[in-house]
């Protein structure tokens, strides 16, 4: 069998809101239905706040027999990997469009910090043959031993020798920086006939959603069009429409399907070990992408919002190596330092740079034309809105509510009552905006716990508003004070 050196990589995406679709005469045909290519890359990103899995399968195929070599940085250690089915890929798309049928003759109806000492260069973590994949997972300490380390690998695997590129190089250096260090080699067997190969199931923890990109574009096949179809899975929904226009013009998406709530029994249908993740409902979406891979500058890195304070020069802490990661991420962190959670002039000018790079969004409001470095709130409102809250912040509501109301307090308190399933209208969700949805949930709360909230006040029925009796008990409930 010929064999032939082939990084073939993982990628993934970003995406903005929809263009709603109309019919011929003017019927919604919106949500549109999901399809599932499999001659494309496909995966399932399910992260729950803590730990993450990725169930990925691919198609390859070759001008002759060879062997393919597939790299995937990982953030951490693999709590597992195992051989997973395209069952689970097919299931979910399933459920996912009967929900959104469902929703479809809804809307017909209604009309609408410092590190140890690494012991080596490179660690073997884990190596096992699993099905057509022959996986090592390495620890990766340092980057010139790494580099040697996969000619070795690759001169062990019977491939053909080549000089390591410097793209490759520059993208091995980022994700150290990033503190993600963790590298699976997989080797797959490629026929010249396109077949697909059993999906991969990768457990681990994370304190941020990811998914590895930005080794596609420095990979041997980076002249490449790749197709890919990503569902992200989360408790709370990756809500696309707040990405800035700006993330368009970075290659970060081409389209993005319609949000889909996932009961328990869903998830243990699709995956049991996705299904382990969660305590309870999740949303899921269709991402879609089609691009070259060379055109993918950077990684799915959607972190919960952490940036409650401004931060500057002197300032230390985990929020500050979250945005290190970020700016590094980015492409604008210009040192060979890592993300060191300390607020230096290195973070400074990379800030002044990302602030700089989007501009539109974070300086013009503020009249200015050159980035401050200083983390201020048209920084901070910028990264809230590439941000995923899956665990509750430490929140107490700082004011009453009542009819016309809007903002984020209001959404808040809309999530907790469609949690506590007072919530009458199932094709309405969370919007920031208290009309007469929020005000009947709001009684039926009240009145679902009339002992703690309307007898001490001598009321018999809920009154819909949002007063201090309402906010105590939904604070302690909810463990916000």
């Amino acid at each position: 069998m010929k064999k032939i050196y082939i990084y073939f990589l993982v990628s993934s995406l970003i995406l903005f809101s929809p263009i709603l679709a109309l019919a011929d005469g003017g019927m919604v045909i919106w949500p549109p239905a999901i399809h599932l290519d499999q001659s494309a890359q496909n995966a399932i990103v399910a992260w729950n706040g803590d730990e993450e899995i990725i169930i990925l399968s691919i198609n390859i195929e070759s001008s002759a027999d060879a062997t393919a070599l597939r790299i995937i940085p990982l953030p951490s250690n693999p709590l597992e990997i195992k051989e997973g089915s395209f069952e689970s890929f097919e299931k979910l798309v399933k459920i996912m469009n009967t929900k959104m049928e469902d929703i479809r003759n809804q809307w017909r109806t209604l009309g609408k910090g410092l590190e140890e000492a690494p012991s080596a260069g490179v660690e073997i973590t884990f190596q096992k043959r699993i099905g057509a994949h022959d996986i090592t997972v390495v620890k990766v300490n340092d980057l010139t031993y790494f580099l040697d380390w996969i000619k070795n690998f690759a001169k062990d695997k019977g491939f053909q020798q080549k000089e390591i590129s410097s793209k490759f190089k520059e993208a091995i250096a980022n994700y150290l920086k990033k503190d993600i260090k963790y590298f699976v080699f997989d080797v797959i067997e490629a026929g010249q006939e396109k077949e697909s190969i059993k999906p991969l199931i990768y457990h681990f923890d994370s304190d941020f959603l990811y998914y590895p990109i930005l080794i596609s574009g420095a990979s041997e096949i980076r002249e490449s069009q790749t197709e890919i179809n990503l569902f992200i899975i989360s408790e709370k929904e990756v809500e696309f429409s707040n990405v800035p226009y700006s993330y368009y013009s970075h290659y970060w998406f081409s389209g993005y399907g319609y949000p889909v709530e996932l009961t328990k029994e869903n998830l243990e249908e699709i995956s049991q070990e996705i299904a382990d993740l969660f305590k309870g409902k999740v949303n899921v979406r269709k991402a879609s992408l089609y691009a070259k891979l060379n055109n993918l500058k950077r990684d799915l890195m959607i972190y919960p919002y952490l940036w409650d304070k401004g931060l500057k020069l002197g300032s230390s802490g985990e929020e500050v190596r979250a945005l290190q990661k970020i700016l590094i991420n980015e492409g604008v962190w210009e040192a060979e330092v890592k993300a060191t959670g300390y607020f230096g002039p290195i973070t400074k000018a990379a800030l002044a740079k990302f602030q700089e790079k989007y501009s539109q969004d974070i300086l013009k409001p503020l009249n200015l034309e050159f980035g401050t470095g200083y983390f201020g709130s048209k920084t901070g409102d910028y990264l809230k809105r590439l941000s995923l809250s899956v665990k509750q912040a430490k929140l107490i509501f700082n004011q009453n509510l009542s009819l016309g109301m809007r903002g984020e307090n209001v959404k808040l308190l809309q999530e907790i009552l469609i949690e506590e399933e007072v919530w009458q209208r199932s094709d309405i969700g969370a919007t920031g905006y208290f009309g007469s949805i929020t005000r009947e949930a709001v009684i039926k709360y009240q009145e679902k716990y009339a002992p703690e909230i309307l007898e001490p006040l001598g009321l018999i029925k809920g009154t819909g508003f949002f007063g201090s009796s309402t906010r105590s008990h939904i604070e302690k409930r909810f463990n916000f004070d």
